[in-house]
């Protein structure tokens, strides 16, 4: 089974130049935590990716105001991808081995095609369901570095 077959075909996206106050709105409406990010509405070049913790992080928690903040400026350059004809053993392996829930799908001029999550594969009955928890359990697994720090943050609270 190829990525092509599971994938969300016809995703929400925006470009750079929307305001953080908007793709906020859009992830609402079309209930989604991610939203790729194209150069122009027509083309569809995937420049990136912004999520619901991008918007936190970057945006709520310094104390920027989401209707006068660009997208570019919080959004993720670069994100791992996907192309439509992988496997979707591919895809999970590349979800474990960045420890991501969900993946643009792009052609070979990096055009966005789709967008693929862990809840398609859930849907998904052509998915071998041990690969698809072992590739939760990965991408769950808590590292040294994140440990370390959580137990530095309860400390100073």
């Amino acid at each position: 089974m190829q990525v092509k077959d599971v994938m969300t075909s016809k995703p929400s996206y925006c470009t750079q130049y929307w305001t953080v106050e908007a793709v906020a709105a859009l992830m609402d409406h079309a209930g989604t935590g991610i939203v790729p990010v194209v150069e122009e509405l027509l083309h569809r070049k995937l420049a990136g990716v912004v999520t619901d913790r991008d918007l936190c992080v970057r945006v709520v928690a310094p104390g920027k105001y989401p209707a006068q903040t660009w997208v570019k400026e919080c959004m993720t350059s670069h994100p791992t991808c996907c192309h439509p004809e992988d496997s979707v053993e591919t895809a999970l392996q590349l979800m474990r081995d960045k420890r991501v829930r969900r993946l643009p799908v792009v052609d070979q001029q990096m055009q966005l095609q789709g967008m693929l999550s862990i809840s398609d594969f859930i849907r998904s009955d052509g998915v071998d369901k041990t690969l698809l928890y072992d590739t939760l359990k990965g991408i769950c697994q808590r590292s040294y570095a994140i440990e370390g720090d959580m137990a530095r943050v309860s400390k100073a609270a």
